[in-house]
């Protein structure tokens, strides 16, 4: 089971990237372009990211970091309709909401660089592995069309953690075993690999108490 959604409902946190918009999929070809930073999502669910390629292809050509399982995840490349249903295979049974990111100070040639830069990361997909806190297909994007990378979503789901910590620690301490299977429902939602040590230990030792 998915337990983020759970997670972000419980806290009603809502992971939209900043400066995005939602823009109408069928108004794509007209909206999007070459170098732009899109994402997916729908409510309560994290942001799936990507970098449109080309938008003269019958379906957009996208390059996004993806993969079945965190173990599999790699650069490559995808289409618009697959990329806002998830995968191949829920073609014309799932579809998400598209979301445009606009960056202050565009220009064409930052655009330009953007595809330029998210072919070469494809051309070296085999060496570039997946990191749920460091290289994720949001960091992905957003190096490609600044240079740095960031994962907004992971740094949010990160404070409310922090933030948090009390409250869910209270609650496993006078919780019945139904309470604490839910609260443990919402650790594991958690991204462990993107905490930094004093984090982790937090976690842990919240984590001790179920």
């Amino acid at each position: 089971m998915d337990y983020l959604p759970y997670f972000l409902k419980h806290y009603d946190l809502d992971l939209q990237p900043t400066n995005s918009e939602c823009i109408d999929n069928d108004l794509a070809h007209i909206l999007l372009y070459p170098g732009a930073h899109i994402a997916t999502s729908n409510p309560y669910e994290h942001y799936h990211h990507g970098i449109v390629v080309d938008v003269n292809t019958p379906e957009i050509s996208i390059i996004h970091l993806w993969g079945p399982t965190k173990e599999t995840g790699r650069i490559q490349t995808t289409n618009l309709p697959i990329f806002l249903a998830g995968d191949k295979n829920l073609l014309g049974k799932k579809t998400r909401r598209l979301y445009l990111v606009n960056y202050e100070d565009d220009t064409l040639e930052k655009r330009q660089t953007t595809v330029e830069l998210a072919k070469e990361m494809l051309a070296k997909a085999d060496e570039i592995k997946y990191d749920v806190g460091t290289l994720n297909c949001e960091s992905f994007a957003y190096f490609c069309r600044t240079g740095q990378w960031n994962s907004e979503q992971i740094e949010r789901l990160k404070k409310i953690l922090m933030e948090k910590a009390l409250e869910i620690y209270e609650q496993v301490k006078d919780a019945n075993e139904y309470n604490r299977n839910n609260i443990a429902s919402l650790l594991r939602t958690v991204p462990v690999d993107a905490l930094n040590p004093e984090e982790r230990k937090l976690f842990d030792e919240l984590c001790s108490k179920m």
